[in-house]
């Protein structure tokens, strides 16, 4: 099951309420009149386990991470502008290296997003943890943010790879592009609809 969990800095925090057990949880006030429960965490700083997106929205998502069973995606930047916003998260598998990344790029009026997969050259990944990276980035999408339609550019130069995305019911719309000298090196354009 896919959860976030949020760093709330302590200067978000104008009010603690009663504690909740022994392990450091607590209701606290934010800034914005909200309420939500914290816990400590190892650093001793202030964490909510939340999908609340009014909350994770007004701490700019800061320190976010979205949780699956082998995946986690937490948040490294974060920028908006008048039309777009985006965010770089790093991909942590369980117990893997090398950290990869996704930049989501959405419009919240229009309800679009445009993501790059920073895979490069991992075919090795397993399907599953494919569909799990997945869950986590349509959590985010769909349930926090609300984006229905999503277009995903593959860094990589790893057919098999786009293969594999192409098994989660990705769609091929424009093939290579970007390839330079090598046709088997580009940025790939997938699209799915998210449900």
């Amino acid at each position: 099951m896919v959860k976030s969990r949020i760093l709330i800095p302590r200067r978000n925090i104008i009010e603690f309420h009663e504690s909740l057990d022994d392990h450091g949880g607590m209701l606290v006030t934010l800034d914005n009149g909200m309420v939500t429960d914290v816990y400590l965490d190892d650093l001793n700083n202030y964490r909510s386990i939340t999908n609340n997106k009014h909350i994770i929205s007004h701490l700019d998502y800061y320190g976010l991470e979205i949780l699956n069973e082998n995946v986690t995606l937490k948040e490294i930047m974060f920028t908006e502008d008048n039309e777009y916003k985006k965010i770089r998260l790093e991909i942590k598998i369980k117990e893997q290296d090398p950290m990869h990344k996704v930049e989501l790029y959405y419009n919240e009026l229009e309800k679009t997003s445009v993501n790059k997969f920073l895979l490069y050259d991992d075919s090795d990944i397993d399907l599953e943890l494919l569909k799990e990276i997945e869950e986590a980035i349509n959590y985010f999408l769909l349930d926090i943010e609300g984006i229905t339609n999503t277009m995903f550019s593959v860094v990589t130069n790893e057919t098999k790879l786009i293969d594999k995305l192409k098994q989660l019911g990705y769609v091929d719309n424009t093939g290579f592009i970007n390839a330079y000298d090598n046709p088997n090196v580009g940025e790939y354009l997938l699209e799915k609809k998210l449900t």
